[in-house]
């Protein structure tokens, strides 16, 4: 890869990072307002009501009205993620991962935090920046499924050049973790390398436990049908170059790469 293009890369990645920073000071300021815009009226309201209830009944009746909530600054509401109803993975890891649920979990994250997730392979390690901001639902989804261990043991089963590293698939079972999600795509012209995506069957809210990582042009190029999980911030240009490398140009559609890619580890990292 010539020095030129690995700069481009660098930017791109880096370009992408700002704008994730960015998106989530903007959503929080966001949510900031939207409570304040809802508490404040409620506090009016009470101090109101209390001052009525207690007020002398021989005093002539106040021709003060209770304040009115306005509406946010921002008149479009961002469309809210459907969370399902499985348990939250609890604090400490499970001696034995659990890959099994009935369904999608419930909201475990918070929104106030962000997340890294630091994958250890036989190759090297990695660390994505998870898109809270942007893909929460998508974001809790991965957190509480490593979390529980379900990738511990897992691998990176489809290696394409200037594509794409999938990885995430529990042996052969396709159909693990036993639920979907619904989607949080992305616009047109957010997919860089470097970021990481969520898999699907090609159908729409069809992701569940699989992953991507975007490592070349062909895979940028993507329709926007993938939900972005976050950003690989270190180990890009070492680890999951080395991912890459392992590509089998005779393999079908990428499968199998051409040594075995084993995923020790994702833990999880709150700041």
């Amino acid at each position: 890869m010539g020095t030129a293009k690995r700069e481009r890369q660098k930017a791109n990645r880096q370009l992408r990072l700002e704008q994730i920073a960015q998106e989530s000071r903007r959503k929080k300021t966001r949510t900031r307002v939207i409570q304040a815009a809802i508490v404040i009226p409620l506090l009016f309201l009470a101090v109101y009501a209390l001052v009525f209830l207690v007020g002398d009944d021989s005093e002539s009746t106040s021709t003060t009205t209770a304040p009115v909530a306005t509406e946010p600054t921002s008149s479009v509401a961002p469309v809210a993620f459907e969370y399902g109803t499985g348990e939250c993975a609890p604090a400490e890891k499970p001696a034995e991962p659990v890959r099994t649920f009935t369904d999608a979990p419930q909201q475990c994250i918070d929104a106030e935090t962000t997340y890294s997730a630091v994958v250890t392979t036989n190759k090297g390690e990695f660390t994505i920046e998870l898109d809270s901001a942007n893909s929460p639902g998508t974001v809790n989804n991965f957190v509480n499924l490593a979390r529980f261990g379900y990738y511990d043991g897992t691998g990176c089963h489809r290696i394409i050049t200037d594509f794409a590293v999938q990885c995430g698939r529990p042996g052969e079972d396709e159909t693990a973790p036993g639920y979907t999600i619904p989607d949080e795509l992305p616009a047109a012209g957010e997919y860089t390398e470097a970021v990481v995506a969520m898999a699907n069957t090609g159908a729409p809210n069809s992701g569940g436990g699989q992953f991507f990582i975007i490592v070349g042009e062909a895979g940028a190029a993507l329709d926007p049908a993938y939900s972005i999980l976050g950003v690989v911030t270190d180990g890009y240009d070492t680890t999951v170059a080395a991912l890459e490398a392992l590509a089998d140009p005779e393999a079908s559609n990428g499968v199998p790469p051409t040594e075995q890619v084993d995923i020790t580890s994702i833990e999880i990292t709150e700041a």
